[in-house]
């Protein structure tokens, strides 16, 4: 899938945002009325917009008889989790978990992420997912999109640590990320917004800039200047 639009092609939509700056971001996203460039954004998917950690955790408990919570997570990398297990049956595991189609179909969004995605939409963005995820899980990834109501214009496989290349050949304007390393090299080429999580919170980041939640991203995000 290749999404060949720049963000310098003109749209045929412009979003005015109103609101006075208290409460939720929800009370004010608006109406189209004039001519927009496009604008594009690109969102990570796992962590971002599907929350993995309960599955994850069922299926550590199931196998290894171990209940932990995805909110007392404090690395990105679960190999990195202290969990008393032995080290290579867990790598194994994690491989085998992560690579399984299942396990994206058994998740639910992030909190607010339908709206988030659905007031960006509204706001005038373009959006495409940027994700880690093999491209065998390319099928699963479409159709749990199109089951929790989350309209992205593309989705792009790529390998850990080359999401920038992908950001700067599509000409995106910004990016939500839940890995900081990822948030830290896609502040080279677009505006980079690190979404607070659990196992990201003990980690620095210096040109990247932090979310605390979907709710802030959508504020965030539509106060850009939209215009070239």
């Amino acid at each position: 899938m290749a999404w060949g639009r720049s963000a310098e092609v003109r749209a045929k939509q412009c979003t005015c945002i109103f609101g006075d700056g208290e409460g939720s971001v929800k009370d004010f996203v608006s109406h189209p009325v004039c001519i927009l460039w496009i604008v594009l954004c690109g969102l990570d998917l796992d962590g971002v917009l599907c929350d993995l950690g309960p599955p994850v955790a069922a299926r550590i408990a199931r196998r290894f008889g171990v209940a932990t919570h995805p909110s007392a997570w404090t690395r990105y990398d679960l190999r990195l989790l202290d969990l008393g297990l032995p080290r290579e049956p867990f790598h194994a595991f994690l491989d085998e978990t992560f690579g399984d189609p299942v396990l994206y179909s058994e998740a639910l969004p992030t909190d607010g992420a339908v709206f988030g995605v659905a007031a960006l939409r509204a706001a005038g963005w373009r959006i495409v997912g940027i994700t880690a995820r093999p491209p065998h899980l390319a099928d699963v990834t479409v159709d749990w999109l199109a089951d929790h109501g989350m309209a992205l214009d593309d989705v792009h496989h790529t390998a850990l640590g080359t999401k920038a290349e992908v950001a700067r050949q599509l000409g995106v304007r910004a990016t939500v990320e839940d890995n900081p390393g990822e948030a830290e090299l896609l502040a080279d080429v677009c505006e980079s917004w690190l979404l607070d999580r659990p196992y990201n919170r003990h980690d620095a980041v210096h040109r990247a800039r932090r979310l605390q939640s979907w709710d802030d991203a959508v504020g965030r995000l539509c106060q850009l200047e939209l215009f070239a």
